[in-house]
């Protein structure tokens, strides 16, 4: 008999802590993100095939935004990009941007491009072609 009341009394003992395990940080956690009023970090929306077309005053395109997938988280208002590429149309140029990640701006005036970036031009009348890789790229939409 006293052998098996040590066992119930362990295995009671192992569900009460286990259960307590689970509890506790739901009750600790909940609580405190509603007196801070943080949000978790989920997002509002996604877009699957994103494409953002940017006109300049004349109405041709300044630049061109695809991304496999856009993600926007509220706090912060932060926009994730999955396999961006930027395709920007200069006077004699045009210049195409993929990456593996981007970030945007809250504004949307800085795309910041991350892992594999791959900056590449066609060759022009003054200028040769480029192909430039890099780790990380900061590019400055322009406004106008």
């Amino acid at each position: 008999m006293g052998r098996w009341l040590s066992r119930f009394l362990l295995v009671a003992g192992l569900l009460l802590f286990s259960g307590l395990f689970w509890w506790l940080p739901e009750a600790l956690v909940r609580p405190a993100l509603t007196l801070t009023h943080v949000a978790p970090a989920r997002p509002d929306y996604y877009i699957d095939h994103a494409e953002l077309t940017a006109m300049n005053r004349h109405g041709r395109p300044r630049f061109i935004l695809i991304a496999e997938r856009l993600i926007h988280f509220p706090r912060g208002k932060r926009t994730v990009l999955i396999h961006p590429r930027l395709t920007q149309f200069g006077k004699h140029t045009v210049t195409t941007t993929i990456a593996r990640r981007g970030f945007v701006s809250p504004h949307g005036h800085v795309l910041i491009m991350r892992g594999r970036v791959r900056v590449f031009r066609g060759p022009t009348a003054r200028m040769g072609a480029a192909d430039v890789r890099t780790h990380t790229l900061t590019v400055h939409l322009a406004t106008s």
